[in-house]
């Protein structure tokens, strides 16, 4: 293989030829100008040199001259071929003849070509020419340089008026900055982003446009500290009529032909009404989700009051039919204590009597459900200790997860409490995991998780099962809405704990993707600085009736009388009214006589409420019973019971709970 010596004032170009040469196994000697070319031909007498023609200080033309002149003869007869991309092989034939230049091939050839040239050289061996006369040689190579010269700065003549055109023209604006930090050129559309003339942004006038925090970034990048090779970012600039514009601002890097840095390129523009824009449109956004949360509020407010209106009207049914039902068994129990009914037939009405005692207690137990999501069931808030209720029920909670699935508790320790109905709140969180475990009927962890947050205590149930569609998310808190194909009170699940969690004052947020399983989030309010509850004392509550008069008050008639049958049953003298006025008339003719008031809550005109405020005020010892079907007025927005410490019975009522109540109330005012 041969001694090759390439000549270049490009690293680059020089990297490629010997690259090229390498894989015909030759040796490569690089120089890097003509002046150097010279030294290195002296030392290795190379078999053929391969230069560029056009060069700073001795070019392509005048090496050739100086190494046909040189006295070194095995120097001076080495084949020279010229490789360039700014000459064409006619320019260059005049004086590469003279000079004795092999061949001249042109960069944007084939690889090959030079490859071939290069054989071509070493096979004709030393070259045999002599010496062009040095006038002769002058005149022909300032021809040829200036001719090239002339080409050249047309050329960039032509490149500046176009760069010019396209600067003038860019709706960008455009600054070339040097590694010193100075701005050799600024754009007429830069100066008219900033308001100001161009002859402030040239030099360091430029950086007005960065800000204080980034000035120094951008030096450091134009002069190559670091790693950073490129910076992004927006910026707001202030106009001298007060206006804030955003620029969106990028600086690059540029490098010369030897890699070395050169400075950077600068390119700002005037993105305002995109971000005004932008941010109209995340207004408007954000403004259809309000009004959409506001359309659902509004329609589960509709439905509340719907189902708890329902529920009122439906207690009162279930409380005649119940109380009837149950007195009628009585009866029939009697006549078979006395041997005025076969017993035969005793056993056939009590069976047929019972069935109906069954449908009534699940319509009440659907009844319960509409109150609470209407987020008026009477309730019984407390301050409750959630990671103990949860810990206490790990065993319950397991088995409404079902037996596929894994229940796994992540309980926050030192959780604060929350002010809530204990019954109800365990309800739901049974309700939330049974939910889970059917939404992976192959099985899978359900995870129970509190947490503590600035807003709230946060209790978590989050599963991995076959999750829901949007569609179905939007209405799962509707009451009857339900994608289940069983029966009973299905529907009822998560807008029961919805109302439930909105009357102890918090929220539920329902997270879910097909696939990829359910997030419920509940957040309730925590009682700052609460303890448990203090020990209330038992009252002494007699088997029967000591004979007191009670004062029973009801608008509807039924529910009025078969109530009165059991408290008169249950040995209380009974006074009944059916609205508020009569029962203050009663009031004001039996004086003392009275015990206990137990009222209604919602009745036309004047509600249960009111009726006990003005009895209580006539009579301070009275005691008072309230009987709500539909507590509307019992409790706030918030579900925040309005009358503390007061006795609420719950419509629709059995003969037992209804008699317990009225002598609980009476036992509690006898202690005090």
């Amino acid at each position: 293989m041969a001694t090759v010596m390439v000549v270049d004032d490009v690293a680059v170009n020089r990297d490629i030829v010997r690259m090229l040469l390498g894989i015909r196994g030759h040796d490569v000697i690089e120089a890097h100008d003509g002046a150097e070319a010279l030294l290195l031909a002296h030392t290795h007498h190379p078999d053929v040199v391969v230069s560029d023609v056009l060069m700073p200080g001795i070019d392509g033309l005048e090496l050739v001259h100086r190494l046909r002149a040189d006295p070194d003869r095995e120097a001076a007869q080495a084949p020279v071929i010229f490789y360039t991309a700014n000459y064409l092989e006619p320019e260059t034939r005049p004086i590469a003849e003279a000079c004795g230049v092999s061949q001249v091939v042109l960069r944007s050839q084939d690889p090959d070509a030079l490859l071939d040239a290069i054989d071509t050289a070493l096979a004709g061996g030393p070259v045999d020419v002599n010496a062009t006369a040095d006038e002769e040689f002058a005149q022909t190579h300032l021809q040829t340089v200036n001719a090239k010269l002339i080409e050249k700065v047309r050329k960039l003549h032509d490149t500046e008026r176009l760069f010019e055109a396209m600067a003038v023209a860019s709706p960008v604006g455009i600054g070339i900055i040097n590694r010193d930090g100075d701005a050799d050129y600024v754009n007429p559309r830069l100066a008219e982003i900033v308001q100001q003339p161009v002859s402030r942004l040239v030099d360091r006038g430029w950086l007005v446009c960065l800000g204080d925090n980034a000035q120094e970034a951008a030096l450091r990048l134009l002069r190559g500290d670091g790693d950073v090779t490129e910076l992004r970012f927006t910026h707001r600039i202030t106009w001298s009529d007060g206006s804030v514009r955003s620029l969106r601002i990028h600086l690059r890097q540029t490098h010369g032909e030897d890699d070395g840095l050169s400075g950077g390129v600068l390119m700002i523009d005037d993105v305002t009404d995109v971000t005004l824009a932008e941010a109209r449109l995340l207004e408007e956004t954000r403004r259809r989700q309000d009004e959409a949360r506001h359309r659902d509020a509004e329609r589960l407010v509709s439905l509340r009051r719907m189902a708890g209106g329902t529920a009122h009207d439906f207690n009162n049914i279930l409380g005649a039919i119940l109380g009837y039902t149950n007195l009628a068994i009585e009866t029939i129990q009697d006549g078979r204590d006395d041997g005025t009914i076969p017993p035969g037939v005793v056993e056939s009405l009590i069976g047929d009597l019972e069935q109906v005692v069954k449908g009534g207690e699940r319509a009440k137990t659907l009844t319960q459900k509409l109150l609470a999501f209407g987020r008026r069931e009477a309730n019984k808030p407390v301050p409750v200790d959630v990671n103990a209720m949860i810990t206490e029920d790990t065993v319950s909670l397991a088995a409404a997860a079902g037996p596929q699935n894994q229940l796994l508790l992540r309980l926050a320790p030192g959780s604060p409490q929350v002010k809530a109905d204990p019954k109800q709140l365990s309800e739901v969180l049974h309700s939330l995991v049974r939910n889970s475990g059917d939404a992976m009927p192959d099985g899978g962890p359900i995870t129970v998780r509190t947490a503590i947050r600035d807003d709230g205590l946060v209790i978590e149930v989050h599963d991995t099962g076959t999750g829901m569609p949007q569609e179905v998310l939007d209405r799962v808190f509707e009451p009857f809405f339900s994608t289940k194909s069983t029966t009973g009170t299905v529907g009822l699940g998560l807008s029961t704990a919805h109302g439930i969690v909105s009357q102890a004052g918090g929220q539920i947020v329902l997270e879910s993707e097909v696939g990829r399983g359910t997030t419920v989030t509940i957040t309730l309010p925590v009682v700052a600085g609460s303890a448990p509850p203090p020990p209330v004392p038992v009252p002494v509550i007699t088997e029967k009736g000591g004979g007191e008069t009670l004062l029973l008050v009801d608008d509807e008639d039924a529910v009025l009388q078969v109530t009165a049958r059991m408290l008169g049953g249950a040995g209380y003298r009974v006074l009944t009214a059916p609205d508020a006025a009569e029962a203050l008339r009663l009031l004001e003719r039996h004086g003392g006589e009275v015990a206990a008031l137990v009222t209604d809550v919602m009745m036309p005109g004047m509600d249960g409420r009111q009726l006990a405020r003005i009895a209580s005020g006539r009579r301070p010892d009275l005691r008072v019973v309230f009987v709500s079907g539909f507590a509307e007025s019992l409790f706030d927005e918030n579900g925040n019971n309005l009358e503390p410490g007061s006795t609420i019975l719950a419509k629709p009522f059995d003969r037992d709970k209804l008699v317990t109540t009225v002598r609980t109330a009476l036992g509690a005012g006898q202690s005090a």
